[in-house]
């Protein structure tokens, strides 16, 4: 089977499969859109999500459109993920799992000349997914014991095609065209005790549509200003992503023992604010790489049919990561070839309730192994602790495992003969 052949065949096995889902959250995403995804890839996972200014030719990053402009090689990027989360409060712990399909990007050169790089894919934007069980006893005469289920799952997808391009100064511009779409579930369940009350449930269902943009730039490389030999790259990089209101189909249906009716439909507008990143990246003997980003995303803006919500606050996450990488040279070993990251970082979550910010502190690690001279297979690990058990709030520990594959060869160059 030849190589072109067996990227077609990885993408149709990857489709028939399916995505599985699983609770692997808690109760605060039931808020705005849920849990926002910041990378896709077990590479960015492994630098702590960041590398916004980074420029690599052997990897497809979806943090700076303006990143592209590095390849030289057709890329196909796939990536899935383990999640895992241990949920407390003040009297009891439980643990969630799930495993799913994480994302999907093609890239390629145009021209090396004018830094033209061109990708699309296939990746997650937020997720919903909690479940939550409240116990009620009667009160007086007039009611029987019962159980309450709230639930939610969905979230919001996005599909991107965007490219690069170098600008005077040779500072490098990238930009994408989004479509967004999802459903975002929400479900609430009563089940009473005594046999004589008829079991009932409430589903709201929202399905946003909408386009966006992302608009990123990176700096020529400054590493020429400090007159060393050490440092051998630094950048700067700022990128913006901008979202359309999304136009929301909604629906209310409500399902007791003999009826499922429908009470509810419409049309409304959910608004998701802008996010922006600031990042840097520098570059010690061609082999070491630290990164720095941070990103800003207002929250509190964030309207669903023109009301906010009064328990999301905005983002602010500082991600530090690092990349060591041995030089290509002849002769090189299978274990020199290996790629080893790592990082830190903190985040002022979009969730706040009785004026606690939910702040979250994650470690990461990862590293990747090559298959050939030009395709490797990738992991990453995150450790993260988010929120408190005070003031009846819930304390989430994560541990997520990225698997993911990346693909090079030669499509599309064209050679001086």
């Amino acid at each position: 089977m030849t190589f072109h052949k067996k990227y077609f065949s990885l993408i149709i096995v990857i489709i028939s499969s399916g995505i599985l889902f699983a609770q692997s959250s808690s109760t605060y995403t039931r808020y705005g859109i849920g849990d926002i995804h910041y990378s896709y890839s077990a590479r960015t996972l492994g630098m702590g999500h960041s590398g916004s200014a980074l420029i690599s030719s052997d990897f497809v990053d979806v943090l700076n459109p303006a990143s592209w402009s590095g390849l030289d090689r057709t890329r196909l990027e796939i990536s899935f993920v383990f999640n895992g989360v241990n949920i407390s409060n003040n009297s009891q712990s439980s643990f969630y799992s799930d495993a799913a399909f994480k994302g999907i990007t093609f890239a390629f050169p145009v021209s090396q000349d004018y830094d033209i790089g061109m990708a699309m894919g296939l990746v997650p934007y937020s997720r919903i997914d909690y479940k939550a069980v409240e116990r009620r006893e009667a009160v007086g005469g007039f009611s029987s014991a019962h159980t309450v289920t709230y639930s939610g799952s969905g979230g919001l997808s996005k599909l991107f095609f965007g490219a690069s391009y170098k600008l005077p100064f040779d500072v490098i511009l990238g930009a994408t065209f989004d479509y967004y779409f999802g459903n975002l579930k929400y479900n609430s369940a009563i089940v009473f005790d005594d046999a004589s009350f008829y079991p009932v449930s409430y589903e709201t269902l929202y399905g946003p549509t909408g386009y966006g943009s992302t608009i990123g730039l990176i700096s020529p490389d400054l590493s020429g200003l400090f007159n060393s030999e050490t440092i051998t790259g630094l950048r700067l990089s700022a990128s913006a992503n901008l979202i359309n209101t999304l136009n929301t189909d909604t629906s209310l249906t409500t399902t007791s023992s003999s009826l499922i009716d429908t009470i509810g439909i419409g049309v409304t507008d959910l608004k998701v604010p802008y996010k922006i990143t600031i990042g840097t990246a520098v570059t010690l003997s061609s082999q070491y790489s630290f990164l720095l980003d941070y990103i800003y995303q207002p929250w509190s803006k964030f309207e669903l049919n023109e009301f906010n919500q009064s328990n999301l606050d905005d983002v602010q996450k500082v991600s530090l990561g690092f990349e060591y990488r041995a030089l290509k040279e002849p002769g090189i070993s299978f274990w020199e070839q290996i790629i080893w990251r790592a990082g830190l970082s903190y985040e002022q979550t979009q969730y706040k309730f009785n004026g606690k910010n939910i702040n979250q502190y994650s470690a990461f690690a990862g590293f990747s192994l090559p298959l050939s001279n030009e395709n490797t297979i990738d992991f990453g690990f995150e450790y993260s602790s988010r929120g408190t058990k005070e003031a009846n709030l819930l304390k989430e520990n994560f541990m997520r495992l990225n698997l993911g594959i990346s693909f090079g060869d030669i499509w599309f160059l064209r050679y001086e003969k």
